[in-house]
């Protein structure tokens, strides 16, 4: 008599160790912020094709920006009623059929358009996994991950243009495009076999925890957190954004220099990474004073449109000073937001957003006056964030 023997159903196979938890998380994230910085080496290759403008054109980088900030301003708040891998995995397949609509387009309106679905989807992405990793990760590896995550942010500035100039030079700007999206659909799928969290205990409603968000404007305490975080992709977008345009007159004419004019702005990320160690030491306050005051002084390098040599040493200081600021001013907002911290993060994600919003706008309004005047004015702006973050208002000591 001859037995038939059923098969168990398939387990599906489930990403638990801490390690393959952050490495997913951090390969989503710098996928997602990628998407803000590879069109800066695409756009002028645009303008040629379809015969726009640099206002016109801006509005690739803007469009993206806005939804991108009032979508991050909702997310988080969302992920404490639904399952944040749910909620990362629909932000990176909504962000991967939009990028792959935007390869498909033909005419800067429709571009723009696809930009604007991304940034919606997108900024399901990078607050909600820092929350999600914040709620899963035992004590121990939670700061790490939470750091490594975070450095991604940073990362994406170099890695998105060298992607978007690799690709644009070697298969055309629609593959930069379509290869990214198919990455960002593998994710979502990988995302969904990460350990799912308990639902956030007490988590109040929408609502409620929207307008909590919106509060934190009235506090005197957020504005220094808050004023570092609208600089941060309004200096780092602008900074790479002048540089794409101005790259000439530094003899970056082809991808090859264009993609070496990029790399002194890793040794600066890995400092990011010690980030911990100086806010330890010095507290979050000092530190990103400090780290602005050094970004604010490698901007007044590039200022100078001296040698090339000098205007990477400037890039590479002020990369660095984004990357220790970007912790740091986290860290502002946890203290000056003190238990509303959901409510205080909504707040710093929005004006993030803001800022990737403003600063293609800004640098084709300071265009005509060159890449001196475009740095000097950034320069100005890192050195009063420095400012605030050292003297601004504290928040009231609990008694």
């Amino acid at each position: 008599m001859s037995t038939t023997t059923v098969p168990a159903p398939a387990r599906r196979v489930a990403v638990s160790h801490p390690a393959a938890i952050v490495t997913a998380l951090g390969i989503a994230v710098l996928a997602v912020v990628s998407l803000i910085y590879i069109t800066i080496p695409i756009t002028p290759v645009l303008t040629a094709e379809w015969g726009a403008t640099l206002s016109a054109a801006a509005w690739i980088g803007s469009g993206f920006g806005i939804t991108f900030a009032l979508a991050s301003f909702i997310y988080p708040a969302l992920s404490d009623h639904v399952d944040p891998r749910r909620v990362i995995a629909f932000g990176l397949v909504g962000a991967a059929i939009a990028t792959a609509a935007a390869g498909a387009t033909d005419s800067l309106p429709w571009l723009v358009a696809a930009r604007v679905a991304q940034g919606a989807f997108a900024a399901a992405v990078p607050s909600v996994s820092l929350a999600y990793v914040a709620r899963l990760l035992p004590e121990g590896s939670r700061v790490t991950g939470i750091a490594v995550i975070s450095a991604c942010f940073p990362l994406a500035a170099i890695a998105g243009q060298a992607y978007g100039l690799a690709l644009e030079a070697s298969l055309g700007w629609r593959w930069a495009f379509w290869t990214l999206a198919l990455l960002l659909a593998v994710m979502g799928a990988v995302v969904s076999t990460l350990p799912p969290v308990a639902r956030a205990v007490h988590a109040p409603r929408l609502s409620t925890a929207l307008g909590a968000a919106v509060a934190m404007f009235r506090r005197r305490a957020m504005l220094p957190p808050y004023a570092a975080a609208l600089s941060f992709l309004l200096l780092l977008v602008g900074m790479y954004a002048a540089l794409q345009q101005h790259g000439a007159q530094f003899g970056i004419t082809d991808t090859v220099s264009a993609l070496l004019a990029r790399l002194p702005g890793l040794p600066g990320i890995v400092l990011g990474a010690f980030a911990a160690t100086f806010i330890a030491r010095w507290g979050a306050y000092r530190t990103a004073a400090l780290a602005f005051a050094l970004g604010a002084v490698g901007l007044a390098l590039e200022a100078t449109s001296g040698p090339l040599w000098l205007v990477l040493v400037g890039t590479a200081l002020f990369v660095a000073g984004i990357a220790v600021a970007v912790p740091a001013v986290v860290q502002m907002v946890g203290i000056a937001s003190g238990p509303a911290r959901g409510a205080g993060m909504a707040g710093y994600a929005l004006l993030v957003g803001a800022g990737a919003t403003l600063a293609p706008l800004v640098v084709t309004w300071l265009a005509p006056l060159g890449f001196g005047a475009t740095c000097g004015v950034l320069a100005v702006i890192m050195a009063a964030v420095a400012a605030a973050a050292l003297w601004g208002p504290r928040p009231v000591p609990q008694a």
